[in-house]
């Protein structure tokens, strides 16, 4: 991993990245690389009733600080939940402006 530098991070749901690999997340800002996470959806209707429906949003944020990535390197999409079948071109069109933006190694 000497020769990557930049790294994204794709999570379809807010916690998927944290709870998947946020150890290697964690050692990757550690050894200095430049990590992007990108969640695709925040899940507000998988939310229990009676929490903020954007209460994974302010999660995603504390756990992303905790991990060390940059506030400006958290990109959050609001695609709805269960729902990434109908939205397969917009969410594709998405990846691609992300690699082109960030050109991750």
């Amino acid at each position: 991993m000497q020769d990557i530098d930049k790294i994204l991070v794709l999570g379809p749901h807010t916690d998927d990245g944290e709870l998947g690999c946020g150890g290697t997340i964690a050692k990757l800002v550690e050894a200095g690389k430049e990590v992007h996470y990108a969640a695709f959806s925040i899940a507000e209707d998988s939310v229990p009733a009676g929490l903020p429906k954007d209460i994974l949003v302010s999660e995603i944020q504390a756990a992303s600080r905790v991990l060390g990535i940059a506030p400006d390197n958290l990109l959050i999409y609001r695609y709805p939940v269960r729902k990434f079948p109908q939205q397969r071109q917009e969410i594709l069109e998405d990846l691609v402006k992300l690699r082109n933006r960030i050109q991750p190694d």
